[in-house]
C-alpha cells in the first residue's frame, strides 16, 4: 500500500475567518447573522463559515438557542439528562450541548469559545 502526499494549492495562505453569529451578553441567546469577514486580509475563501446557514436547517432548530459559561460545566456534562434537556454532544475539555425538544438548546462551556467552535456546537441543536 502506498500513500502519496498531495501539496495543497493554498498551503501558504491562511483560511479566512468569519463571524456568523452574535451572542446576547445578558441572555446568552444566539442569533445568526450574515457572515462578516474578520480576517486575515490575505486569505483563502474556502471556509464553510462564509456560507449562509440553510433556511430549512434553521427551521429545525428549537425556538431558543443559548450559550452559558459555567465553572462546573464539565461536571454537569457528565450527566446525560438534566433540567436543560438531553445531552446531545460533548465538547472535549470544554463543555457540552443539551437539547429540550422544540423548546431550547443550551451550549454549556467552562470558558469562551471561538465563533467557529460555537457555530459547530449549534449544529447539534438539530435532533
Amino acid at each position: 500500500m502506498a500513500f502519496f502526499a498531495v501539496p495543497s494549492l493554498h498551503a501558504a495562505e491562511p483560511l479566512c475567518e468569519y463571524r456568523n453569529l452574535e451572542v446576547d451578553a445578558k441572555t446568552g441567546d444566539i442569533r445568526f447573522i450574515t457572515p462578516v469577514k474578520t480576517g486575515p486580509e490575505d486569505c483563502t475563501d474556502s471556509s464553510a463559515a462564509q456560507v449562509e446557514i440553510d433556511p430549512s436547517w434553521r427551521q429545525k432548530l428549537p425556538s431558543r438557542v443559548r450559550w452559558m459559561q459555567s465553572a462546573d460545566a464539565l461536571t454537569l456534562c457528565q450527566t446525560s439528562q438534566t433540567p436543560l434537556g438531553r445531552r446531545m454532544l460533548v465538547l472535549p475539555q470544554q463543555g457540552c450541548v443539551f437539547l429540550q425538544m422544540q423548546q431550547a438548546c443550551t451550549i454549556v462551556t467552562t470558558q469562551a469559545l471561538s465563533h467557529a467552535q460555537l457555530t459547530n456546537a449549534v449544529r447539534s441543536c438539530v435532533p
